[in-house]
């Protein structure tokens, strides 16, 4: 049996000890002496191969602790840019997991490094510019050793399985460039911390890659390419983690910080049905970067404002949909160098919506779906500069060529479509609005204000024929208020839409600068209403606006007034009644798909023309203005002394016009055309004639009608007449020479007409007999007015399409 003593064992221990000792002398003196020296030698010599420098200052190892330091390595291309220079590297491997068959990484720590991602331009001759990694990764690929498909396949080597408990990077910098596109960005400084990382799930299956992860960005700053436009936060840091809940599905918590507000959300993907699912929610996210984004001709900046949303977010191989409510409180957007906001609101809630895209291709079909818009306390900036142009329109409008381009495009096609886009909102609903309205072009400038602003539209869509409930309300220049109800079809509501708006009680004073801009006068008092009522389909315009002005009381002309000055003080005092108040009513109508079309403008040049009427041609200015359905006032029927009914009508109202404006005085002037009513009172004198002799009874103050030749009793009236005006002898002569029939009594009926000379002086004597039938009409019902209404002298006109006008002169006492 063997013994062992103390002293022996002692002496053993030591001896194994000892060699041990020397083993990892001799192991630790070679990993430092020779180890770095080779490896040295071996990087450099492969970085020859690829055909890039790889260089390091110091390599250091620490064999006990598994850890390897790396200090000052530079990689470049041979002649060229460095692609990356690192201070130091830090690789801290696990005994536990080497021991395990596994690569398990304690840490791997990155200080300080500096990447350079370049793409530089084509050069003539050669194949596609790639990015200068892109390169790295190729050469390194070529310098492989082809592999061998049914080797590896007859290994069935398993999966290694790799893991990292920390990987970190701080203090790096990335530069950005692409010379083709003219883009130079830089990254720094910015860190990036890994923890748990590994390429297997929790039962230990190969199967992606799992872990959580911190990146701490700092400050960033980034050009948006094609918008020309940059987006910058002070700090940025992303937090999240990477899982495998089970083969088919890669999940990943993604956290963004971006200042004080979070982007948090998760994703999941499904390698099966390729569907990729995202939960995210904003909380608190800054509206200024993204306000900066907008496609303004000027910059715009976002004084204040926070976005809150939950989305559901889901792409897939067929339709990509977002979904979910949104608000944006607080938001206050600026033209920069501006104080004052050009748009600003308290709350914007957009619940329950759905944007979807379905189908591939260049134009795929989309659609809006939004259950609610509420907007709390909206403010709008809306002013038109000296030129002409309103704000929006200069902030948003394309280049003036592409402009009228596309204008002229959209006038010449107005039915066509920029793509398969559809909008479907339940309803949008605007509470306590506030507008503030300029004109710089009107000197002085005009201001007025809109305020307690409410609005809903019920049904808004842009589908082809649907149209939407509309209805406003406000307070106007702080006294007026504002009612508007109707409907219209957002496919294109300039071309068909059914409004009525009510203003009440306006100032209208708060109008002066455009009166003095284009009438030449100033507005010292008086209340405004306006009744408007517009209706277009499919771009005919009809629209009718009545104007009633209270107790207007008109000031000093204006100084040096250039434009053409209408004659507002007569207008007034022949419009206004007895209860000072004037009741107008203009109608328009247009085709709004022209290009000279301006709705406005279209009102204006009406009460213009009404105005200057007033004096060169009353009947047809009151005609106008007192919504009479006719702009050529009031016509006699050529070749007689008679007013139709509508004709009548008008002439009673004017009576009851000046009844009601006791300081007007009026002069009616009989007419005549020198030619139609000579040809038309030859013809009334003939049929007269036939008629009578035919044995028919003519209705005095009707027109003579025109007789029936197919009638024996008139075929009667017609010898009697023309022997009577022409002669027996050429009556005998055409009954023996014309043969009885249809011809010979429209040749006889010519004849008649033709043969019968009208003087001069019937003319006038008809001229002014309108006069006094006109005269009578309006006294008719109103005998005070007889000394107020005279006859003058008569006059010569040319026939309308409505008659031969009668003429007037309205005075004032």
């Amino acid at each position: 049996m063997l013994s062992l003593n103390k002293s022996k064992i002692y002496r053993w221990s030591r001896r194994i000890a000892g060699g041990l000792l020397v083993l990892t002398i001799i192991f630790w003196a070679a990993c430092h002496a020779f180890v770095p020296s080779l490896l040295k030698k071996t990087v450099a010599e492969y970085g020859q191969k690829i055909g890039y420098e790889i260089t390091y200052q110091d390599l250091s190892l620490s064999p006990l602790r598994l850890r390897m330091t790396l200090e000052g390595l530079r990689l470049a291309e041979e002649g060229g840019d460095q692609l990356l220079d690192l201070k130091k590297l830090t690789i801290d491997l696990k005994w536990t997991k080497l021991i395990l068959g596994e690569v398990g990484l304690d840490a791997v720590l990155l200080d300080e490094p500096k990447l350079l991602v370049e793409k530089k331009p084509n050069i003539k001759g050669k194949t596609a510019n790639l990015w200068n990694w892109q390169k790295l990764f190729g050469a390194i690929e070529k310098s492989l050793s082809p592999k061998d498909d049914a080797k590896e396949n007859a290994k069935q080597v398993a999966p290694l399985k790799i893991s990292v408990d920390q990987f970190e990077v701080s203090g790096a910098s990335l530069r950005l460039v692409d010379a083709s596109t003219k883009l130079k960005e830089e990254l720094k400084p910015f860190s990036i911390k890994l923890l748990d990382v590994a390429n297997y799930d929790q039962k230990g299956l190969v199967s992606g890659v799992r872990g959580q992860y911190d990146f701490n960005l700092g400050s960033l700053q980034l050009a948006i390419p094609g918008l020309n436009k940059t987006i910058a936060f002070n700090h940025v840091a992303i937090g999240g983690s990477l899982s495998n809940p089970s083969p088919n599905l890669l999940g990943a918590q993604l956290d963004l910080k971006l200042d004080e507000g979070k982007i948090l959300s998760h994703w999941d993907l499904n390698t099966a049905s390729k569907l990729f699912e995202g939960k995210v929610k904003l909380e608190n996210l800054k509206a200024g970067p993204w306000i900066a984004l907008l496609p303004a001709n000027k910059e715009l900046m976002a004084k204040s404002g926070e976005i809150n949303a939950e989305l559901l977010i889901k792409l897939s191989s067929q339709s990509n949909s977002i979904s979910g409510s949104a608000q944006l409180n607080k938001v206050s957007v600026l033209e920069k160098g501006e104080k004052t906001p050009l748009i600003d609101w308290d709350l914007a809630d957009i619940r329950q919506f759905e944007y979807k895209t379905v189908g591939a291709g260049p134009k795929p079909a989309t659609n809006l779906v939004i259950d609610e818009v509420v907007l709390e306390h909206p403010i709008l900036r809306f002013e038109i500069n000296a030129q002409g142009l309103s704000n929006f329109r200069r902030l948003f409008s394309k280049a003036a060529e592409e402009d009228s381009v596309g204008s002229q495009a959209t006038q010449s096609a107005p039915e066509s479509k920029k793509g398969a886009f559809g909008l479907d909102i339940r309803s949008v609903n605007l509470k306590s609005g506030e507008v503030f309205f300029a004109d710089m072009a009107m000197k002085p400038n005009f201001h007025v204000d809109v305020k307690k602003f409410n609005a809903s539209f019920i049904g808004v869509s842009n589908t082809p024929g649907r149209f939407a409930s509309v209805a406003m309300e406000g307070v106007v220049a702080n006294s007026g208020s504002m009612r508007a109800k109707g409907q219209t079809s957002f496919d294109d509501p300039r071309r068909n839409h059914d409004i009525f708006m009510s203003f009440k009680n306006l100032p209208l004073t708060t109008f002066n600068p455009a009166v003095m801009t284009y009438a030449g006068y100033q507005i010292t008092g008086g209340k405004l209403n306006l009744n408007l009522s517009y209706r277009a389909k499919d771009g005919q315009l009809n629209g009718s606006n009545q104007i009633i002005i209270k107790n207007v009381q008109l000031g000093d002309e204006v100084e040096g007034f250039q434009g053409k000055k209408l004659p507002l003080g007569l207008a007034i005092a022949l419009l206004e009644d007895s209860d000072d108040i004037i009741d107008v009513s203009v109608k328009i109508a247009g085709d709004v798909d022209s290009p000279e079309f301006s709705a406005s403008g279209l009102v204006w040049q009406a009460i213009a023309n009404v105005l200057t009427n007033v004096t060169t041609a009353p009947f047809r200015a009151l005609a106008s203005i007192l919504g009479m359905g006719s702009d050529e006032g009031v016509n006699a029927v050529p070749g007689e002394a008679v007013f139709l009914p509508d004709d009548q009508e008008r002439l009673e109202k004017f009576g009851q016009f000046l009844v009601k404006r006791p300081n007007s005085n009026m002069e009616i002037i009989g007419t005549y055309d020198l030619v139609q009513d000579k040809l038309a009172m030859a013809r009334v004198k003939a049929d007269t004639a036939i008629l009578k002799d035919a044995g028919f009874k003519l209705q005095a103050g009707e027109p003579v009608p025109s007789p029936s030749l197919s009638d024996p009793r008139i075929q009667s009236g017609l010898k009697v007449a023309y022997a009577q005006y022409i002669g027996r002898i050429k009556l005998g002569q055409r009954l023996l020479m014309v043969p009885d029939g249809e011809a010979r009594n429209e040749q006889l009926h010519n004849e008649l007409i033709a043969g019968i000379d009208v003087a001069d002086a019937e003319l006038k004597t008809l001229a002014k007999t309108r006069a006094q039938l006109a005269f009578e009409i309006m006294v008719k019902e109103n005998p005070g007015l007889k000394d107020r209404i005279t006859i003058g002298e008569v006059k010569t006109v040319e026939a309308g399409k409505n008659g031969i006008p009668l003429d007037m002169e309205l005075r004032i006492k």
